[in-house]
């Protein structure tokens, strides 16, 4: 079985299509990944061959900081511009590189995977990493920061959403279509989301909701394994006194970072605890730090979250994940998209307080909401019996299974 994978986005995108493409090849698959040229080491990583695209996420990720958070149009246009450039790539990679191959797999948005399959008649299917990318009455789309509880509101957002969505990228990808005599796509969001997409998330964590139009086949989490070590630095702080706060916002951009740095020192401060702060993408804790504080680059969550007394962070999926299956208190600081999805399931699951959207903040804000995390007896009995839930099988031997279950070889 020969299978081309095509992640579209930051690590959170790039990361569970290697965790199952790893799987895939210990069952004898040939596995190959057409991804941007900044996620080369983490495809390696997982022992899979990897073919870069000339896009560079981080780079253009931290050129778009203030966009970033100023959310709305600001970040909408920029995506929009981002996508059309990265189509043309996609196609050109894709179309070589699946020309023997028997089926795509694609993750973030990825507008040439589709095309490319259809050129050489073989299966696509798309891989969500979170529910609220499929329209339903449960929750808004994911462009819509606030928790919206009209199940007729939602529909009609998601019916404006899908519109303005198909008239503004359908264009593009139809062009291309036509160019390799294909027909155009008339529904667009079909087109994305593949005719039988999979959804990799923890269904106690984020469950399908029971109104989707269309099957969707549900994974589970696709958890990296706790594999490796800890570096020595970081093993000696953590034994030199009790578990501390960790503190990161993966791979969101800052365009004021030591300002950022010097709000989260401050929090940790207040309260008087313990901190392990990750740079990501932002470059945050490149500051003076005080003895009680040290700061990581990029080190296994899976490793590392079981060892912190609470888990701040910016509610991308994985995070979200990993921090749940640790069984640790989370206080999450949404930026955008489904950021805020995550952090309404971590607030109505019980597993940390209500979220603090990036905008809103700053030192006295953190550390109350820090001071009503930690040691909250309720909020740690909650995440640990999720954790024992989450914890309790296998999703990626399962996920890996249901692919070849479902996939045929050409002849």
């Amino acid at each position: 079985m020969r299978i081309v994978m095509a992640p579209e986005g930051t690590r959170g995108d790039v990361q569970p299509l290697a965790v199952l493409g790893r799987a895939l090849r210990e069952r004898g698959c040939d596995v190959r990944v057409c991804g941007a040229s900044d996620a080369r080491p983490l495809v390696e990583q997982h022992g899979l061959g990897f073919r870069p695209l000339p896009l560079d996420v981080r780079a253009w990720i931290r050129s778009q900081a203030a966009a970033v958070h100023a959310g709305g149009l600001a970040m909408h246009r920029a995506a929009a511009d981002y996508m059309h450039d990265a189509l043309d790539h996609q196609l050109r990679a894709l179309l070589r590189e699946a020309e023997d191959a028997d089926l795509i797999l694609g993750g973030g948005v990825q507008l040439g995977a589709p095309t490319a399959a259809e050129v050489h008649g073989i299966p696509y299917r798309f891989i969500a990493y979170c529910p609220i990318v499929f329209p339903s009455g449960d929750h808004p789309p994911f462009v819509v920061e606030r928790r919206v509880r009209s199940a007729r509101l939602n529909r009609w957002l998601w019916r404006a959403l899908l519109g303005v969505g198909g008239v503004l990228l359908r264009p593009i990808v139809n062009r291309r279509r036509s160019a390799l005599g294909l027909a155009p796509v008339r529904d667009f969001y079909r087109y994305l989301r593949s005719p039988r997409p999979l959804l990799a998330a923890d269904p106690q964590l984020a469950p399908l909701p029971d109104d989707i139009g269309f099957d969707v086949e549900t994974l589970g989490f696709l958890a990296p394994r706790a594999e490796g070590r800890l570096p020595e630095k970081l093993e000696r702080f953590l034994a030199a006194g009790p578990p501390p706060v960790y503190l990161g916002f993966g791979s969101m951009p800052d365009p004021d970072p030591a300002r950022t740095t010097g709000q989260v020192l401050e929090a940790v401060c207040r309260l008087g605890v313990r901190a392990v702060v990750s740079e990501g993408w932002a470059g945050l804790g490149r500051a003076p730090l005080p003895a009680d504080v040290t700061t990581v680059g990029d080190v296994p969550h899976a490793l590392l979250f079981p060892r912190m007394a609470a888990i701040v962070h910016h509610g991308g999926a994985g995070t979200t994940s990993t921090a749940a299956r640790a069984g640790v208190p989370q206080l999450v600081v949404p930026h955008l998209l489904d950021q805020f999805y995550w952090a309404d399931r971590v607030e109505r699951l019980g597993l940390g307080p209500p979220a603090l959207p990036r905008r809103q903040l700053d030192a006295e804000r953190l550390a109350a909401l820090l001071e009503a995390t930690l040691g909250n007896e309720v909020l740690n009995d909650r995440a640990a019996g999720l954790a024992a839930r989450m914890n309790d099988d296998d999703p990626v031997a399962r996920a890996a299974d249901a692919i070849l279950r479902d996939a045929r070889p050409r002849a």
